[in-house]
């Protein structure tokens, strides 16, 4: 034992070494004794707040998403038969009363057990909101307007629960087929946000459309590969492209310049973009292979709402419910007879509606709707129109500084199915806390 203590003694490297192995241990202790003020300071409690009040936005929004609303319904064409049933003297101010009694009874329709993810991503996709206004809105679709009051009055009660009094919000819902174009919908719920101290949580929801569309009898599947195998591989504006961009290449007249180059690209593209977005592309026998975004979002809507006005106004608001009414005559004697009136004060306004909106009159109210729908395009058109220059610089830049390597049909592709959002809609939550 001697020995080995002597030994050690005398071992000037481990006594130097054990010196360093203290003196590291001390320095340690004295740095955190020098850290603790700091790690206590009101800038890293902050920065720890920060943090807590994102994961609340965060946790918020996934928890609204995810959620259940087991017994949510809403009346369809709620708000408009409200309206024209106070101005042809019925009284429909009482919740509780006959009238409202009779609505909810014929008219409301349940969404049991869906997802406000679901709930949000119908509403959005069913209320066709236009580049400008009609029917004193933007919002084209007149038959589920009581639905947008209740799911935002039910997300409004959700948030509340979920946040408190601690916090405030503001919820935002935006789809837009044509990315910058102001077509599609929206959901704006709660106070305007502070200027600062605003924690912000984002998301997507999948739209309820189907991704096969059948056109001319011939389906369409509407992903970025089927478009590039099917459509762009056989229209004459894709080989035209392509023949500019070897011939700038080769160095072959009359494209061996950038200037004519660009030129022919740039027309060839803008017809291109116009047939994606707005008036469909056809091939060289003038057959409609891809029928555009417009017209797979407004035509098919119109032609939605067109059935439901006809049918609600003209067949089916008088059979249905003059055959419900007359089932409990012996309850509620003689009130059928409010449902004539009812319906044609319905048809009279959307005929007064439309004649004020394009300032002109028509035959029916499908011609009225036809109209309409010819005006919107006009205008989605221009507005494309306004801003598709830059598109096209971006593309040509895009193109010529990878001229040598291109895959020009794929490259293609994914540039135009960047510009659109059909499957997709786009949530945030915005929460500040306000005490």
């Amino acid at each position: 034992m001697k020995k080995t203590t002597s030994s050690f003694i005398q071992n000037q490297f481990a006594i130097s070494l054990m010196y360093d192995a203290v003196f590291f241990v001390v320095l340690v202790s004295l740095s955190g004794v020098v850290l603790i003020p700091a790690l206590q300071s009101n800038i890293a409690i902050e920065g720890s707040l920060d943090k807590h009040r994102e994961h609340v936005a965060d946790e918020a929004l996934n928890t609204l998403l995810v959620s259940r609303a087991d017994k949510f319904s809403y009346k369809i064409a709620g708000d408009i038969i409200d309206d024209v049933a106070g101005g042809i003297g019925i009284d429909n101010s009482s919740d509780s009363g006959l009238y409202s009694f009779i609505l909810s009874w014929l008219l409301a329709h349940e969404q049991l057990h869906k997802t406000y993810a679901n709930l949000i991503a119908e509403n959005l996709g069913c209320q066709f909101k236009l580049p400008f206004s009609a029917f004193g809105t933007s919002r084209f679709n007149i038959f589920t307007g009581d639905y947008d009051r209740q799911l935002k009055k039910e997300i409004k009660i959700f948030l509340t629960s979920c946040l408190g009094n601690k916090y405030g919000f503001n919820f935002t819902a935006l789809w837009h087929p044509i990315k910058g174009i102001p077509l599609g919908g929206d959901i704006y719920i709660g106070a305007k946000p502070p200027g600062r101290d605003c924690y912000v949580a984002e998301s997507s929801i999948i739209m309820p459309y189907k991704p096969v569309v059948a056109v001319n009898g011939t389906e369409i599947v509407f992903t970025r590969y089927w478009f590039e195998e099917n459509i762009l591989k056989n229209i004459s504006e894709t080989t035209n492209i392509t023949d500019v961009i070897n011939s700038y290449k080769a160095g072959s007249p009359p494209y061996d310049n950038s200037t004519n180059a660009s030129n022919a690209v740039s027309e060839n593209l803008s017809k291109l973009i116009h047939g994606f977005l707005v008036d469909g592309i056809q091939n060289v026998n003038n057959e409609t292979l891809f029928p555009g975004i417009v017209n797979l979002t407004i035509t098919y809507s119109f032609n939605k709402v067109k059935n439901a006005v006809a049918n609600f106004t003209e067949n089916a608001m008088k059979n249905v419910m003059g055959e419900a009414l007359g089932t409990v005559d012996n309850i509620f004697e003689n009130i059928g007879g409010v449902v004539d009136p009812l319906a044609d004060a319905i048809k009279n306004k959307l005929n007064d509606t439309l004649s004020n909106l394009l300032g002109s009159t028509f035959g029916t109210l499908s011609m009225g709707f036809d109209l309409l729908e010819e005006t919107i395009k006009n205008e989605v058109s221009t507005l494309i129109s306004s801003f598709i220059n830059l598109y096209i610089k971006d593309f040509i830049d895009s193109v010529f500084d990878q001229i040598n390597t291109i895959d020009i049909y794929g490259f293609l592709s994914e540039w135009l199915f960047d510009r659109i959002s059909v499957n997709k809609a786009e949530v945030s939550l915005i929460v500040w806390e306000v005490r």
